[in-house]
């Protein structure tokens, strides 16, 4: 299995960050992995607390009932993603509930920054795979991923040329 070994990984990478020495990261690999729906757009990964704890709660790997990581994210082109996805899910489930300074400090000691980066064009990989509709733009050629006809009420950002509504499946390539 594909996230078994990213995380095994993971595990390993975070046993040699000096800051995180004082942490139970050893428990980590207790944690059951799985896999969020294949059609979730704005969610990455989830770190999922056993029934009864409150998020501000968590004293460590055993308040966690699992994680689970997007079946994209899995994919050779995004595994380096979904290794950061693994680690930031791994630091909630240490005890860092929220997104704090504290929290942000701790993330950015991921040693590789290209995939720390990647969140943003993997949000946009997602919401593009599942569009209905492009909002394309007849001048800049910049196409909006949307779910709905647009009925040439919407402008460009660039251009303020009405766009056009195209239906994504006829400028997908067939899978």
């Amino acid at each position: 299995m594909v996230l078994a070994g990213i995380a095994k990984t993971v595990v390993t990478t975070m046993l040699q960050i000096p800051q995180l020495s004082l942490l139970p990261v050893a428990e980590l690999d207790k944690i059951p992995l799985g896999r969020l729906r294949r059609d979730a757009t704005r969610l990455h990964a989830v770190c999922r607390y056993q029934k009864g704890i409150r998020k501000s709660e968590i004293s460590g790997p055993a308040d966690v009932r699992c994680v689970d990581v997007h079946p994209a994210a899995l994919t050779e082109d995004w595994q380096r993603y979904a290794a950061f996805l693994l680690y930031h899910e791994y630091l909630h489930a240490l005890g860092f509930a929220g997104h704090d300074r504290t929290f942000r400090n701790l993330e950015a000691l991921w040693p590789d920054e290209e995939a720390r980066a990647m969140g943003k064009s993997f949000g946009k990989h997602l919401r593009n795979r599942a569009a209905k509709w492009l909002w394309t733009c007849p001048q800049c050629a910049k196409e909006y991923a949307r779910n709905r006809r647009g009925k040439g009420r919407y402008r460009c950002r660039q251009c303020s040329i009405a766009l056009v509504d195209v239906k994504a499946e006829a400028v997908r390539p067939k899978a």
